[in-house]
């Protein structure tokens, strides 16, 4: 599953199977104390988040089978239902996410961010690359903008309230925390574009009005926020 699209196995997946089966089938395993159907495709298949809720559904069946007293057993068949009914959930939201995205590609497409930057530096960009057009009959226009963060230093008040090491870290380990949080700001600050750009569209909004390029905007602690990414309704060049 990508951080915007589902991919073509998964909408697969999904469109084969029925919301009403999956109710009964979810309560024959508990009926039969088994997975039975479930076990097998396309439910594995439908994305990492429906397939979880299959295994934590398998764990509560297991749990229910082999309990032995009569307050077990209740106790078990309550975690079982409980998980059942998280998964045929978990299901149900994945098929509404693929019927938004099957609709809003009528009008705009955003695509998926590819691997990052080969060594990560304060000074990031993130290109995010899309096609959009007014009406469904109208010839598609690609674009893509520029976001672009400056990581400011943070002062770690945690580690600044613990008692000193005996031994200062090597160069190296500096070098791998750096590293390290590095990678952890740039996916935060690549899906925060990407996003983004993708609720500039679902608000109805004109793809001709999208920048160029975007410097974000950090909060008062100067960390990204939820809004950074926001390029509309503000004054910026292309």
């Amino acid at each position: 599953m990508g951080l915007i699209n589902l991919s073509h196995r998964e909408k697969q997946a999904i469109g084969a199977i029925n919301s009403g089966e999956l109710h009964d089938l979810v309560d024959q395993a508990i009926s039969s104390e088994h997975l039975g159907e479930l076990s097998s495709p396309p439910l594995y298949d439908c994305g990492e988040y429906v397939a979880t809720k299959v295994r934590y559904f398998d764990r509560a069946l297991a749990a229910y089978r082999i309990a032995k007293s009569a307050k077990k057993r209740e106790e078990t068949l309550y975690s079982a239902h409980k998980a059942g009914s998280d998964l045929t959930f978990a299901f149900a939201q994945i098929r509404q996410r693929m019927e938004v995205e099957e609709r809003e590609s009528q009008l705009f497409f955003v695509y998926d961010p590819t691997m990052p930057p080969f060594g990560l530096t304060q000074n990031m960009q993130v290109r995010v690359s899309y096609r959009w057009r007014r009406a469904t009959g109208d010839e598609w226009t690609s674009g893509s903008i520029v976001f672009k963060h400056k990581v400011r230093p943070r002062l770690d008040y945690h580690a600044l309230a613990q008692p000193k090491p005996k031994r200062k870290p090597s160069a190296r380990k500096l070098a791998e925390n750096r590293e390290s949080d590095l990678l952890y700001e740039w996916e935060h600050f690549e899906r925060l574009a990407h996003w983004s750009v993708r609720d500039y569209f679902r608000a109805g909004r004109d793809g001709a009005g999208i920048p160029g390029q975007f410097e974000v905007r950090l909060g008062d602690d100067d960390r990204l926020n939820n809004f950074s990414a926001d390029f509309w309704g503000r004054n910026v060049s292309s």
